[in-house]
């Protein structure tokens, strides 16, 4: 049923958020807020609730004016319609059979998802669990003590564990939504640049893809991060080609939602940033070799309230735990290790496609066609070619730059801008070498030809998934088993490391917490035997070189127990 009156109820909308939001700003004081948040007056958010309320002020005063423009410009359609400049892009026309198709991709990629979604937590999702999804949802947003912390996340996290119970399955739901989202993401932006036929082919191979069913499977922000990141730059895109007033504030909505997220999301609008400026210099210069997508006149400025708000709608959702997050999520150290070597990242990457069907040949193959794909892209639309490497040059340089650790899943907010490059890559090399043999010709058979070499990529990868059910991510619970079936009484159990918190906090709290060579050298000479558990050695071999040490000459592996965590097997030792 269609409203009669649909801008009056947009009117009345604004005016009561605006309304709202000004008197509650008026009304409430900071140590209401601290009480509300904790319960008691005994906490406090420094000057965050102070930075919230005006905040909410500031939104206040923006919905009223926003009500009163809409207001105004109510009655003069007319007159708005005959001065209005035209959508500067085509519309996008889907056929029935594509959503249809895209229907049926999302429904395997939720049953891809939700298959096995019990197994093992690990370290990462353990820490997600104790520190944030056990609080009450009003402390998690006023609480930033890590950057392990995805706030939008642990919200839902939260809610999910509320319903369904503290299982590895509830605390991973979220991942699950988030990724086949993200598929839908992928399509409504791969469309716009590079049609219909292409972008279901992308989202063919996202569906059985091992990465992103690992991911999906994580109870982390990073599948919500890469919706957000697709779901933004979609609107980015329509809304500097049309300008209209829905496409700035489904961006403006979507880079908001991203950032409280993941602060990761920063990468993403940073490289809007840089495609705009770089628009900006090429219109303003008039040079041949300016955008090749038409423009909307008005995006010059429409581009900066976007931001403006999008800037000011992150600091309200942060404003209660921005204070604890400068103080010590910001200063986090990473130690040197192989983890903060950019060419580990890149062995890493290479390792991790052979892990998801594609050997260490053909992933270097793999780089070319994504070359050539991206330089199609650029000879077609540039600005929309910058979008999809901008984001993944700038979060390198800087956790380069700050020394950062160098994950891999830090640029997994990327995959669906690979994924645009490496289908058009295909098509490009297909078309070359389908004239190559046909002496020139190529005709529909490059579609057909590449359609088939794309769905054939998407098949080899739907057989690599057994390997990501097999193991679980990191197998905490079979080490603890394996101890405790082969402990005797004079025996004692530790954890080191990563595997100490784990064990320690979560999976065992009995197990007594080691830091040091000398608290180890204790343990023995108090027990008959020890049995030790580690994991991830690199990172015990950076903050704790003497236990690593000490593990290295007094104790002897017994039992390693694999994971699809690169890396992350959780090796059993037993002191000699």
């Amino acid at each position: 049923m269609r409203l009669r009156n649909p801008t009056g109820l947009v009117v009345f909308a604004l005016g009561f958020i605006g309304a709202y939001c000004l008197l509650a700003a008026a009304m409430t004081d900071g140590r209401a807020l601290e009480r509300a948040v904790f319960g008691d007056a005994e906490r406090s958010l420094a000057w965050g609730p102070n930075l919230f309320r005006v905040l909410l002020a500031f939104h206040g005063l923006a919905a009223l004016a926003v009500g009163i423009r809409v207001a105004r410009r109510r009655d003069d359609t007319a007159e708005r319609a005959a001065k209005s400049v035209p959508c500067a892009a085509e519309p996008v026309r889907t056929s029935p059979t594509a959503w249809l198709a895209l229907a049926v991709l999302c429904g395997v990629a939720l049953v891809l998802r939700l298959w096995k979604l019990g197994t093992c937590l690990w370290f990462d999702e353990v820490l997600t669990v104790v520190d944030f999804l056990r609080l009450p949802l009003r402390e998690i947003v006023a609480v930033f003590p890590s950057q392990n912390q995805h706030m939008l996340y642990s919200v839902l996290g939260r809610i999910s564990v509320a319903a369904l119970g503290e299982t590895a399955a509830a605390v991973r739901l979220p991942a699950v939504g988030f990724g086949v989202a993200s598929i839908w993401a992928l399509f409504v932006f791969a469309r716009r640049i590079s049609g219909t036929r292409e972008a279901l082919l992308a989202c063919a191979v996202m569906t059985v893809s091992y990465h992103h069913v690992w991911f999906s499977q994580n109870a982390r922000g990073y599948t919500g991060l890469l919706f957000f990141t697709l779901a933004s730059t979609w609107c980015w895109v329509a809304a500097v080609r049309c300008g209209t007033a829905r496409w700035w504030a489904g961006y403006t909505l979507f880079v908001v939602l991203g950032m409280w997220t993941q602060i990761n999301m920063a990468f993403t609008v940073a490289a809007q940033g840089v495609t705009y400026l770089t628009m900006l210099g090429c219109l303003r210069l008039e040079h041949d070799r300016g955008p090749r997508t038409a423009v909307d006149p008005g995006y010059r400025w429409k581009a900066w309230v976007a931001w403006l708000f999008a800037v000011t709608g992150s600091l309200q959702v942060y404003a209660l735990s921005l204070p604890e997050f400068l103080r010590s999520a910001l200063h986090e150290e990473s130690k040197a290790s192989e983890w903060t070597n950019p060419w580990w990242v890149v062995r890493e990457a290479i390792t991790r496609l052979a892990d998801g069907g594609v050997g260490s040949i053909a992933a270097v193959a793999a780089l070319a066609v994504l070359a050539v794909g991206w330089f199609s892209l650029a000879r077609r639309d540039w600005p929309s070619a910058l979008l999809l490497v901008v984001p993944a040059v700038l979060g390198g340089g800087t956790m380069l730059a700050l020394g950062h650790h160098l994950w891999p899943r830090f640029f997994f907010f990327c995959m669906g801008f690979v994924l645009v490059v490496a289908v058009r890559g295909g098509f490009v090399c297909t078309d070359a070498l389908v004239k190559l043999a046909r002496g020139g010709a190529g005709g529909g058979a490059v579609a057909r030809v590449a359609t088939i070499g794309c769905l054939a990529l998407a098949l080899l990868s739907a057989f690599t998934l057994p390997r990501c059910y097999a193991p679980p991510k990191q197998d905490f619970t079979g080490a603890l088993a394996y101890v405790v079936s082969r402990r005797e009484a004079a025996d004692t159990a530790v954890g080191v490391g990563l595997a100490g918190v784990a064990y320690s906090r979560y999976f065992a709290p009995d197990w007594p917490i080691v830091t040091n060579a000398a608290q180890l050298a204790e343990l023995r000479a108090k027990h008959a035997r020890v049995w030790l558990v580690y994991t991830l050695p690199e990172e015990l071999k950076a903050w704790h070189p003497e236990v690593w040490s000490a593990v290295q000459t007094e104790f002897s592996p017994v039992a390693t127990f694999a994971g699809t965590l690169g890396g992350g097997e959780v090796v059993v030792c037993r002191s000699r």
